[in-house]
């Protein structure tokens, strides 16, 4: 009897990271981001790392039914979020790309953040350390005719 050996695209598959991704959004004003996460590299013992370097942690975990994972995914969502806002916003889609370097633009924003501390750094290249990387953004600051001006009384 001849042993049988498996499809090379069976074989392709097993040795393929295990990367699903993410959409993070604020409702309110629509602000999201598409992340992509590598579950080789985020694992509970790196995603309980992650959580517990930061205040409110217990919070957090409890707001997601106790999936650590989950917990760190949406923090690294909300984080990317808000530090989108300080630097003007962001917008891009998975197929954008920077025209000097041919990158996604999420590559810019992840590196960025990876490299913060309690994040881990650059290891596991694309995806760091935490094993998440952003490649899709609509975090738009608000504009000139989103805001109003009202005068109030002195008290």
């Amino acid at each position: 009897m001849q042993a049988q050996t498996p499809s090379s695209s069976a074989v392709e598959a097993s040795t393929q990271p295990n990367i699903k991704r993410y959409l993070v959004k604020e409702t309110w004003k629509e602000y999201e981001v598409t992340l992509e996460v590598n579950h080789d590299v985020l694992t509970e013992e790196t995603a309980s790392l992650i959580n517990g370097f930061w205040s409110n942690a217990a919070e957090r975990l409890s707001a997601e039914n106790g999936d650590i994972v989950r917990t760190v995914i949406r923090l690294f969502g909300q984080t990317m979020i808000y530090r989108m806002l300080s630097e003007g916003g962001a917008s891009f889609s998975i197929t954008s790309k920077n025209c000097l370097t041919g990158d996604n633009p999420g590559h810019f924003w992840t590196q960025d953040l990876h490299i913060e501390e309690g994040w881990g750094g650059t290891d596991h290249g694309p995806y760091g350390f935490c094993g998440i990387r952003v490649i899709a953004a609509d975090v738009d600051a608000p504009g000139y005719d989103d805001v109003e001006l009202e005068e109030v009384s002195n008290a």
